[in-house]
């Protein structure tokens, strides 16, 4: 490579750098003041609650189901649609004491049944979960640990092979990619309060442990060119 020509590929090397340095603070100040001025909006299996698997004889459309429930003055059940069934259908309870209570959470089970069943006489319940804080926080915790340790391990490998002085340039990028990634990723679903579940945790998994894995490949294919 001529000197010009590779004095040139340091320069944007360099400039490139100092952006994405620049963008992973910015990402990260700005989802910071998300999560503490918004927050998440978790799904039942984080935040807690109640969820109760209902079954009709035929497809109802979710809406019908809803109205139902709030004409009985049961209006903070939200409706979920099972996506492979229109028949099926999670109601779900935010974690009050009433819900999460051994004593009373039957009680509100019968009533969402005998509500529905006006209704649609047929109509069966097949399944009753009840998700408590604690256990959703765990559940949280574990996941997220879970990442954490998966990228790690990605990052450990450069370091054993190739010293430390490069593990330690590797890991420094890796973080720096991760935190515009999942800071964006983050601040979509608070902005638009989509509901972060099981499922987006998996995909948040997924993208940072894919962003981990390509950028130590790229990078010792670099270094090794």
């Amino acid at each position: 490579m001529r000197p010009g020509l590779r004095y040139e590929c340091v320069v944007i090397v360099l400039y490139f750098a100092r952006f994405t340095r620049l963008l992973a603070l910015v990402t990260l100040l700005v989802t910071t003041s998300l999560l503490v001025t918004k927050g998440l909006n978790f799904a039942v299996e984080f935040a807690g609650g109640m969820i109760i698997q209902v079954h009709y004889p035929e497809a109802i459309a979710s809406k019908s189901v809803q109205d139902t429930l709030v004409r009985a003055g049961l209006a903070d059940a939200s409706v979920k649609e099972f996506s492979r069934d229109p028949s099926y259908f999670f109601i779900v309870f935010p974690p009050t004491d009433e819900v999460l209570s051994p004593q009373s959470a039957p009680l509100v089970v019968q009533r969402v049944i005998a509500v529905l069943r006006t209704e649609q006489s047929r109509m069966e319940a097949t399944g009753v979960d009840i998700v408590t804080p604690k256990v959703g926080g765990e559940v949280l915790w574990l996941g997220s640990t879970s990442l954490i340790l998966v990228c790690v391990a990605i990052m450990i490998y450069p370091a054993i092979r190739y010293g430390w002085r490069v593990g330690l340039s590797l890991a420094l990028t890796n973080i720096r990619n991760m935190v515009i990634i999942l800071g964006l990723f983050l601040s979509t679903y608070i902005v638009f309060q989509w509901e972060f579940s099981l499922p987006s945790m998996a995909a948040m998994g997924a993208v940072a442990i894919l962003a981990t894995g390509a950028g130590t490949v790229y990078a010792l294919r670099a270094d090794q060119s």
